[in-house]
C-alpha cells in the first residue's frame, strides 16, 4: 500500500492532521543513506515542539540575568519599589541592596508630599515628616552593603536638629565609594530652594574629607546649609570636578580655600550665598563658573587662564578680570532698573557668545562705547524684561557693532503692550553679511519687534531661518535653557495671528519661516 517508511527512532511523530495536509509529493522520505527529509515549515515544527516542552517557554529570561545587570535595573527606579522585589523569590532576595543610585526623597519612600505652604506655616507637622523621613533614610542605610554607591542624593527640608543623623550619611557615602552626592536640604517649588525658616542650617562637616584615602568624589551639591570653617588638607576633594552651593552660608576666604583643595575642579557654581562680599576665583583647571543671586556681593575677581564660560545674574556688581585670556561664552543677567549688564563684559578678544539681561531700556551711547569688544561675536543671545519702544534700534546699533554674528535671539518677558505708532531711526550701513538665523521668543505681537524683524530682513542678505515662539526661553544655567510651558492661550493665539499676516510678505523665498 504505502512504501513509505516509518518515520526514525527517537523523533516522534507528526500528528496525523498534519500529515493529511501536506501533499503526497512534498511528504518527507526516509532512505537508508542519509538524513529524512522533510518539508514541513521551520515555524510550524518550532510549535510543536514547544508544544512538546512546554518549560521552554516558561523560562524567567530576567531572573537569569546577571546580578550586576539586575542590580542596575533596580538603580532604575525608586527606592521603594527597588525593595519590593526582595520577596518575588530567592533570587532577588537582597540584590536591592546592591544599587548604585540612593536618590532619598519622599516620592521614593511613598511619603505623602505636602504642599510647600504646610512645611512652612506647621513647624510640628514639618517636624513629623522629617522624623519619619529620617528614620526611613536610616532603615535604608542599615540594609545596604555599603559599596558600590555612585550617588547619594538626600532631598528632604533637613536642619541642623538632624546633624547627628546626616553626619552618618555622609560618612556612609565617603566610605562607600560615591562619586555624587548631593545635600539639597530645602523646600523645592516654582520659584526654586526654600529654606525652613527661623531654624538653624546643617552645617556640613568638612573634617570628614580630610586625610581621606580612597575617596572618588567628582561631584558635590550643598543646598540650604552652611560651611563654617576649612581643614588644611581636603585630601577628600582631590577628584572634585564639580562644585554647586545653592543657598550656602559660607564667606569669601572658605570658597578660595575649598577651591585650593580641588585641583581637578572644572565647574563652579554659587547661588544666593549671601555671605559672599568680595569673591575672588582663582583657579589653573577651572572650565566654567555661574555666580547667580548673591545680594551682599560688591566685586568678582577672576585669574583663571582656562576659564571658558562665565555667567552672572544678580545686582551690578565690580568684574574684574584678573586673568582670563581664553573667554568665549559670556552670560550676564541683570536684575535691577537702570543697570546696563554690558558693564560686565570686560575685555575679551576670544569671546564668541554673548547673553544679555536688560531690565530696562538700552541707551544707543552704552553700546557704541562697548563695540570694539563685540568684534569676534558669533551668537548674540537678549532678554528684555520691559518694552523698548522707539530704543529698539538699539538692538539694532549692537548687532552693527558685531560684523561676524551668526545667529541672533531675542528673548521677551511678559506680556508687552504692542505700539501702533512708532518712529524708529535705524542705523544707516547696517548690513549684517553673516546673519543666518533669527529667533524671537515671548513674542505677543508688538509693534516694535515686528519693526526690528523687518529691519533685519532688509539687512540680512544670508538670513535663512526665521523662527517666532510665543514661549519664551529661560536661561537655567551651565548652558542649559528652558521654554515655558505654561501658556496664555489668547495671547499666544494673538501672537502667532500677527506673525502668519505680516510676515510672509516681507520674508525673501530665500528664508524659512516657523511659527511655533
Amino acid at each position: 500500500m504505502d512504501s513509505a517508511l516509518p518515520p526514525p527512532p527517537g523523533d516522534p511523530p507528526p500528528p496525523d492532521s498534519a500529515d493529511e495536509c501536506i501533499p503526497p509529493k512534498k511528504r518527507g522520505t526516509w532512505h537508508s543513506d542519509q538524513q529524512p527529509v522533510t518539508f514541513i515549515p521551520p515555524k510550524k515544527r518550532r510549535i510543536w515542539r514547544n508544544v512538546q516542552h512546554p518549560e521552554v517557554s516558561n523560562i524567567d529570561w530576567i531572573s537569569a540575568m546577571p546580578d550586576d545587570i539586575l542590580v542596575k535595573i533596580l538603580s532604575l527606579v525608586t527606592i521603594r519599589e527597588a525593595a519590593m522585589t526582595d520577596c518575588l523569590s530567592s533570587r532577588w532576595r537582597h540584590l536591592w541592596e546592591n544599587i548604585h543610585q540612593l536618590s532619598l526623597k519622599a516620592r521614593a519612600f511613598g511619603m505623602q508630599v505636602l504642599p510647600n505652604s504646610n512645611y512652612l506655616e506647621n513647624p510640628d507637622l514639618w517636624n513629623s515628616e522629617a522624623t519619619k523621613f529620617v528614620h526611613k533614610v536610616n532603615e535604608l542605610l542599615r540594609h545596604h552593603n555599603g559599596s558600590g554607591v555612585q550617588e547619594f542624593k538626600v532631598q528632604f527640608p533637613l536642619t541642623s536638629a538632624h546633624a547627628p543623623d546626616i553626619n552618618r550619611w555622609v560618612v556612609f557615602a565617603v566610605t562607600s565609594g560615591a562619586k555624587s552626592l548631593k545635600l539639597l536640604l530645602s523646600l523645592c517649588d516654582v520659584h526654586g530652594m526654600v529654606a525652613i525658616q527661623h531654624v538653624e542650617p546643617y552645617s556640613f562637616p568638612l573634617k570628614h574629607f580630610t586625610d581621606v584615602v580612597g575617596c572618588k568624589l567628582h561631584r558635590l551639591h550643598l543646598s540650604n546649609c552652611s560651611i563654617e570653617t576649612v581643614h588644611a588638607n581636603l585630601s577628600g576633594f582631590s577628584y572634585l570636578y564639580c562644585l554647586k552651593l545653592d543657598s550656602v552660608a559660607v564667606v569669601d576666604a572658605v570658597v578660595l580655600n575649598i577651591m585650593s583643595s580641588c585641583s581637578a575642579l572644572r565647574l563652579m557654581g554659587l547661588r544666593k550665598c549671601h555671605q559672599l562680599i568680595n569673591l575672588r576665583a582663582s583657579h589653573p583647571q577651572l572650565l566654567c563658573m555661574e555666580v547667580y543671586d548673591c545680594k551682599s556681593l560688591i566685586s568678582i575677581s577672576i585669574h583663571a587662564e582656562k576659564l571658558v564660560d562665565f555667567s552672572y545674574k544678580g545686582h551690578k556688581v565690580d568684574v574684574q578680570y584678573e586673568y582670563a585670556p581664553v573667554v568665549h561664552s559670556l552670560s550676564a543677567h541683570f536684575v535691577k532698573k537702570n543697570e546696563c549688564p554690558l558693564e560686565c563684559i570686560g575685555a575679551h578678544f576670544k569671546l564668541r557668545s554673548l547673553t544679555l539681561q536688560f531690565p530696562s531700556r538700552l541707551q544707543v551711547p552704552c553700546v557704541l562705547q562697548k563695540g570694539e569688544r563685540f568684534a569676534g561675536l558669533k551668537e548674540i543671545v537678549l532678554c528684555l524684561l520691559t518694552s523698548w519702544k522707539e530704543r529698539i534700534h538699539s538692538v539694532a546699533y549692537l548687532l552693527k557693532a558685531a560684523p561676524v554674528v551668526e545667529t541672533f535671539k531675542l528673548e521677551v518677558y511678559g506680556n508687552l503692550q504692542p505700539v501702533s505708532k512708532l518712529k524708529v531711526k535705524w542705523p544707516k550701513n547696517c548690513i549684517l553679511r553673516v546673519l543666518h538665523t533669527v529667533k524671537l521668543g515671548g513674542f505677543s505681537g508688538e509693534a516694535e519687534l515686528l519693526r526690528l524683524l523687518f529691519f533685519l530682513l532688509r539687512r540680512s542678505p544670508m538670513l535663512k531661518d526665521l523662527l517666532i515662539d510665543p514661549h519664551p526661553c529661560h536661561y537655567v544655567g551651565f548652558g542649559r535653557w528652558k521654554r515655558e510651558k505654561s501658556e496664555d492661550a489668547m495671547r499666544c493665539y494673538y501672537a502667532r495671528g500677527v506673525a502668519l499676516k505680516h510676515l510672509p510678505p516681507k520674508i525673501p523665498s530665500t528664508v524659512k519661516l516657523s511659527v511655533m
